[in-house]
């Protein structure tokens, strides 16, 4: 049965062939006048015409436009804040992101904080919360975090080591252009590491403490086995419209929340992951697939019946001879086998992460709660993260 539960995604999807120039008329409906550009530091943007073609759409429909790149993975405060002067100094009441879910939160910060006074960390430090934002326009050359559509920001202090994130329905960007050409020249890594981070966001509402959700679950299933199906096929085939279109709206659908309201969630891999992107600067795919094999193992015998389901419906593993506990660690390892086709790390040692990393992460995890904990499948404390790190690294085996 579901919870009670409000949402609402008030993001205007314009999603196909050229959809990247009617980003202007777009945003002159919404009443802007000068919108901020802002993108990566990589040259495909300006080789292949795109932000040129950006600039094109803004000027035909009358606004004016200024830019800013620099985006790195795991999006800087340091750009963000940059961004946000900028904005003031010079009247923009846009901002136009060109890119991947790096890009979209940096675009999508800038707008949090270029609409107040007030610090924009702050509202990752939970010390106040946003009530506005310059509307946001997400061009999207990278699919994987969803943040087109998602009510999340994530930013890396880089200073303090700490990766935050704020969760608001204010934070949702007003327009996505999803034209899934724009994604065919993506290379194999960052396509890979998309995909890796979609399969997550499913699995974050799919895996819960709670009963079977009906309709929530035939859907979450629905996606995971085409981003299973598609994965391989797209990696084989990195030019293929079909695909990269296949995956663009997957990404949207992964974590736009409309498959995981009502329920739970977890989001404990994230938490753990989060850390090595801020420790570390490793890109977010691989983090999630180096840990969340161990996290499955440490967490399955809470809720084995729910991962048995996820190795049937998700993978299609239906021995008769298998237990509960043998059907969720057959899923568990079919997990690991998926990121492995997409040519993702599946320890920390691929990451290059040793014994001596774990600490520093274990005290910047945000735990939360009376007990002080993350994760809703099994609430797990430092010392439960630490084990499942320590399983991460080859250090021990098998569960809780």
């Amino acid at each position: 049965m579901l919870n009670d539960f409000d949402i609402q995604i008030a993001t205007r999807f314009v999603f196909g062939h050229d959809a990247e120039k009617r980003v202007g008329q777009e945003l002159r409906a919404l009443g802007a006048t000068k919108a901020l550009i802002h993108y990566d530091g990589g040259d495909y943007l300006e080789k292949s015409g795109l932000l040129d073609t950006v600039a094109k759409s803004l000027e035909e429909a009358g606004l004016a436009s200024v830019r800013l790149g620099g985006v790195q993975p795991n999006p800087r405060l340091s750009l963000v804040r940059e961004g946000i002067e900028l904005c003031r100094r010079e009247g923009i009441d846009a901002v136009v992101a060109v890119g991947g879910g790096s890009t979209i939160d940096s675009a999508k910060a800038i707008g949090l904080g270029a609409a107040t006074e007030r610090d924009v960390w702050d509202f990752f430090r939970g010390v106040a919360e946003p009530t506005s934002t310059l509307p946001v326009a997400a061009i999207i050359t990278c699919p994987a975090s969803g943040s087109e559509s998602s009510q999340v920001v994530v930013v890396n202090n880089e200073e303090e080591h700490a990766k935050l994130l704020v969760s608001l329905p204010v934070v949702r960007p007003a327009i996505a252009i999803m034209n899934p050409e724009l994604s065919v020249t993506l290379p194999a890594r960052p396509t890979a590491c998309g995909l890796t981070d979609m399969f997550c966001h499913v699995c974050e509402r799919y895996f819960t403490d709670d009963a079977d959700f009906g309709v929530l679950d035939a859907m979450s299933e629905g996606v995971l086995r085409s981003i299973v199906s598609v994965g391989p096929r797209l990696m084989a085939d990195l030019g293929s419209y079909e695909l990269r279109s296949e995956a663009m709206w997957m990404a949207t659908v992964a974590q736009n929340n409309s498959i995981g309201m009502g329920r739970n969630q977890d989001w404990a891999t994230h938490a753990l992951s989060n850390e090595l992107s801020a420790h570390f600067d490793i890109a977010h795919g691989e983090t999630i697939s180096a840990v969340m094999g161990s996290w499955m193992r440490y967490v399955y015998k809470a809720n084995p019946r729910r991962f048995a389901r996820f190795a049937r419906e998700v993978f299609g593993i239906r021995d008769e001879q298998m237990d509960l506990e043998a059907l969720a660690l057959a899923g568990i390892a079919a997990t690991e086998d998926f990121f492995r086709s997409l040519g993702m790390p599946t320890s920390l040692a691929e990451v290059g992460v040793g014994e001596e990393g774990i600490e520093p992460m274990l005290d910047t995890i945000e735990y939360f709660g009376d007990d002080d904990s993350i994760g809703s499948v099994m609430r797990l404390d430092r010392d439960d993260c630490s084990k499942i790190f320590h399983m991460a690294l080859g250090a021990c085996e098998g569960g809780r």
